[in-house]
């Protein structure tokens, strides 16, 4: 059975295309240049066109049949966007060149890696100590510096290893739905995870969001894999707890989270006894994490993560208003948004008002293809809390809590604070697409349409603290 048809297409097309065009020419004085505006639409319009050839030519095929070509495909689309992203940066940033528009982490990871293939092996970690902030940035110049060792200190190198990364991602997140929900949804959620321009955006760029999450997905993945053997498997459950170890050097809260999670999963949900067979494994995982977090201190990482949280909100906001410049908005007036729209947001920009926002609507097509999935994201979500929801109970904690986090520092509004969290989005909107059973698409299009209007709203809201009349 397929599952996404014509009709959907026609509706994210007519929507993805539409209405960037629409909001571009009511503030036309501030349009993006044209050659960014067409490739984000081009992007868009073949999210949609994939999403329906796929689902079409994949429908009698099994997910495990389909498991070595959608990695394959996954590969390309990949390589063939990060080509795409050189030559962003090379036409529109050619200072940040080779590296993303608006570059500055990237150049710091890179010339500490430069530093570390210098250097002895052994005065690595010395190296990193001494120019990254805190330990949760030790992870990413280590794993470039391997690169860079091995291939040289070469960008494309990087960038396709980060490709490889991401292709093995879209493939466990196929594998923890078909455990859970069969072929047909595992299908449907490779194939978006597969497309997803964000997924593949952050491929494509020299930043440790995509090693981060193919750790936090692996992590998820082994704990599903062992729980859906029937006997807990020791091995793939210490490989679980040392992945959630290794997050440590990545994000600090994320690691503490994915840690509860993964403990959530623990739970049986198919009989309501905790066996023997649950709780010696799982002994064993705490008791390796615990000797790990130990040796290596991670406890007062936490601990000076909990203290920094105190006013983080309001720091964060001071902190945008000093990068954005000339602004004015209102502390007290802004949170409730920022809150009530994590769930939905960030919005893309559409509009060139400052040299800041090249790297933020060059990316538009992302923001853009998420808010209109999110909506087969909570038709997901309903029913995995109807029909799975102790089964998935960690995922659903992790999403929430995680979401909970990024907002109380006001950081949800920024798209790549998101990408932990993004391939269970994927999850959700796979499920949701599948469950989705109403015969025409009235409740997606009234979606859209607050949609249409939220995005219009935060457009108008990004002008006025700028002082400009629309």
């Amino acid at each position: 059975m397929k599952f996404w048809d014509a009709e959907n297409t026609m509706v994210g097309w007519r929507f993805g295309l539409i209405v960037p065009v629409l909001i571009t020419l009511l503030f036309f004085d501030f349009a993006m240049p044209i050659g960014i505006l067409l490739a984000g639409l081009a992007v868009v319009f073949l999210f949609f066109l994939g999403l329906n050839y796929f689902s079409t030519q994949w429908v009698q095929r099994s997910f495990d049949q389909l498991e070595v070509r959608i990695f394959f495909i996954a590969l390309l689309v990949r390589i063939v966007f990060l080509g795409y992203l050189y030559l962003l940066t090379f036409w529109f940033d050619p200072d940040s060149f080779p590296f993303e528009i608006n570059a500055a982490d990237s150049w710091v990871y890179h010339n500490v890696t430069l530093e570390l293939i210098d250097a002895p092996v052994s005065e690595w970690l010395e190296i990193v100590e001494n120019r990254m902030k805190s330990r949760s940035d030790f992870g990413y110049p280590i794993y470039q510096g391997t690169l860079y060792s091995l291939f040289g200190p070469y960008t494309l190198i990087v960038r396709f290893f980060n490709s490889v990364l991401g292709s093995l991602t879209v493939v466990m997140l196929g594998r923890i739905v078909n455990i859970s929900w069969g072929s047909a949804h595992a299908k449907m959620t490779a194939i978006i995870a597969m497309l997803f321009p964000t997924l593949i955006w952050y491929c494509g760029i020299q930043l440790k969001e995509t090693l981060m999450v193919f750790v936090v997905v692996s992590a998820f993945y082994v704990i599903w894999k062992a729980r859906s053997q029937g006997k807990w498997n020791v091995w793939l459950i210490a490989l679980g707890f040392l992945m959630c170890f290794a997050l440590f050097f990545f994000r600090t809260f994320l690691a503490a989270l994915v840690f509860i999670s993964i403990l959530l999963l623990f739970i049986p949900f198919k009989e309501n006894r905790i066996s023997s067979m649950f709780l010696i494994p799982l002994m064993l995982g705490l008791y390796l994490f615990y000797s790990l977090a130990v040796s290596s201190d991670i406890f007062k990482d936490v601990n000076n993560q909990i203290e920094d949280s105190n006013d983080f909100f309001s720091r964060n906001l001071e902190n945008e208003k000093s990068l954005l410049g000339d602004v004015k908005f209102d502390q007290v007036a802004l949170a409730p948004i920022i809150v009530a729209g994590a769930a939905i947001t960030p919005f893309p920009s559409y509009l060139d008002t400052e040299a800041r926002q090249l790297s933020i609507f060059s990316r538009f097509q992302n923001d853009l293809v998420r808010n209109m999935m999110y909506f087969f994201m909570y038709v997901g979500l309903y029913f995995t809390f109807k029909n799975r929801f102790r089964e998935y109970i960690g995922i659903i904690f992790f999403l929430i809590a995680y979401l909970g986090v990024i907002t109380s520092a006001a950081n949800s509004f920024q798209a790549r604070f998101h990408m932990p969290i993004i391939p269970f989005v994927v999850i959700f909107i796979g499920v949701g697409v599948v469950e989705f059973k109403s015969k025409s698409n009235r409740s997606w299009l009234i979606y859209l349409t607050f949609i249409f209007l939220a995005q219009l709203a935060w457009t108008y809201f990004k002008l006025d603290i700028r002082g400009i009349n629309a």
